[in-house]
C-alpha cells in the first residue's frame, strides 16, 4: 500500500450527521451525545455554512453551578447553533492528498475538516478517522 497515495476520501466519514444553523444548542447536545461525535457540519439548504465543535458547546452554555436548572435549560433551548458555530470553516475535498489534510489539522489544531464537493458536505475528516486509519495500517504491518 502506497501511504502517500491515500486521499481524504479513503478515510473520511461519509454522509456525516449535520445540524442546521437555527437548531438549538439543546438539539446539538442531544445529537452529539446520541451519535457519540464531537464535531458536526452545519448546513443550510444542503450547503456548508459552519462547523460546531463540542468545545464550542462547552464554552457557550452556562454552568449548571452558576445558574438555576431552569436558566440553563432556557439558554440551551433558546440559543441557536449559528450564534456559536465556526463560520466559514476550513474545508477539504475527497481527492485531496491525506498528508495535506493531516498537515492542516496539525498546524491549525483543529479536530476535523468538513469534506465538500462545491459547497455540499459529502463527509468529514476527524482525528478519530485518522487514529482508526493509523491503527489499521499498524495492524497490517504485523
Amino acid at each position: 500500500m502506497n501511504l502517500r497515495a491515500l486521499t481524504v476520501g479513503d478515510v473520511m466519514t461519509r454522509d456525516p450527521v449535520t445540524l442546521g444553523p437555527e437548531d438549538s444548542l439543546s438539539r446539538a447536545m442531544e445529537v452529539m451525545r446520541r451519535h457519540a461525535i464531537r464535531r458536526v457540519p452545519v448546513v443550510l439548504s444542503g450547503r456548508l455554512v459552519g462547523l460546531l465543535a463540542q468545545g464550542d458547546l462547552n464554552r457557550a452554555h452556562p454552568s449548571i453551578l452558576d445558574s438555576s436548572p431552569e436558566e440553563f435549560q432556557r439558554v440551551v433551548d433558546e440559543t441557536t447553533v449559528s450564534r456559536i458555530m465556526i463560520s466559514s470553516p476550513i474545508t477539504t475535498t475527497e481527492s485531496a492528498p491525506l498528508v495535506e489534510a493531516v498537515r492542516t489539522l496539525h498546524s491549525t489544531k483543529f479536530g476535523a475538516l468538513p469534506v465538500v464537493q462545491g459547497d455540499t458536505v459529502v463527509g468529514i475528516l476527524t482525528d478519530a478517522d485518522l487514529i482508526r486509519t493509523l491503527w489499521e495500517i499498524l495492524a497490517r504491518a504485523d
